[in-house]
């Protein structure tokens, strides 16, 4: 699994982004979160994250605190 912190994350939206270790962006959906953490995703909280091939382009899914 790959680390990064967030970016920002809304959970009135449902989406977010997270800055990868290289400084790249990542889109994040609500529906790849596996665990909030206790308050939620917060910006700047470290995540492990998996990377999959959408027909929009990367996203992160098995998000979960560090």
């Amino acid at each position: 699994m790959a680390e990064g912190s967030i970016k920002w994350y809304s959970e009135k939206k449902g989406y977010g982004f997270i800055e990868t270790e290289d400084k790249q962006e990542l889109f994040l959906h609500k529906s790849g979160i596996e665990s909030h953490g206790h308050f939620g995703l917060q910006k700047d909280d470290r995540v492990y994250y998996e990377i999959k091939k959408t027909h929009r382009g990367e996203q992160a899914f098995k998000v979960k605190p560090i």
